[in-house]
């Protein structure tokens, strides 16, 4: 699907950058942060894994970037640094799912963080994806939430992309949700368990 941008693709070869990833929050303060920066680590958000692809091809990539608005339709949009993997990823894909971790996932965190993490569903153990991950975009088990998105835009924001894309379909389980605040992950409210039936927006 060809996608609506005002900027070309992200090069090949290009990595992730810091902030794509929320875990890499947890690191502490880098050394180049002005006081904006700081102050906006003080806002406190969800870490989300976003997956696309399938089989060898299907990535990963930890942000605490996404956002959603309740519309009609329904619609969601991530920034990721421009010229990142996991930008690349989403502008190839036309699906990408959401998955909001659950406190206990802090460790899928770390590793979707990771620059030189691996591709392909062989970088988890089976029972980490949801159901048959062959069959579709495959989504992370034990998340919280899960959102099936379409991009439909990229815009160029100060050194990110925004992406933004409609919310296909939906499914949440309750649970503890896992947080960033203040350059580190926290463990947020517990919320009671729904039925787990997908629906769509």
């Amino acid at each position: 699907m060809a996608l609506a941008t005002r900027r070309t693709r992200p090069a090949d070869g290009a990595t992730d950058g810091p902030a794509d990833g929320a875990a890499g929050h947890a690191a502490g303060r880098a050394p180049g942060d002005t006081a904006v920066v700081t102050a906006m680590r003080h806002f406190v958000a969800g870490v989300t894994v976003l997956t696309c692809g399938t089989g060898k091809a299907a990535e990963g990539v930890t942000v605490s970037t996404f956002s959603t608005v309740p519309g009609n339709p329904p619609m969601a949009c991530v920034a990721l640094r421009r010229g990142s993997r996991g930008l690349r990823a989403l502008a190839n894909c036309p699906v990408f799912v959401a998955n909001g971790l659950a406190a206990a996932q802090e460790p899928l965190a770390r590793h979707f963080a990771r620059r030189g993490r691996p591709r392909g569903l062989a970088q988890l153990p089976p029972d980490a994806w949801s159901g048959d991950p062959g069959d579709g975009v495959p989504r992370l088990s034990g998340a919280v939430a899960w959102l099936e998105c379409k991009p439909e835009l990229i815009v160029p924001l100060s050194d990110h992309e925004l992406v933004v894309a409609e919310v296909v379909s939906a499914c949440h389980t309750g649970g503890t949700p896992l947080l960033t605040f203040a350059y580190d992950l926290h463990s947020g409210p517990a919320a009671s368990a729904p039925s787990t039936d997908r629906t769509s927006p």
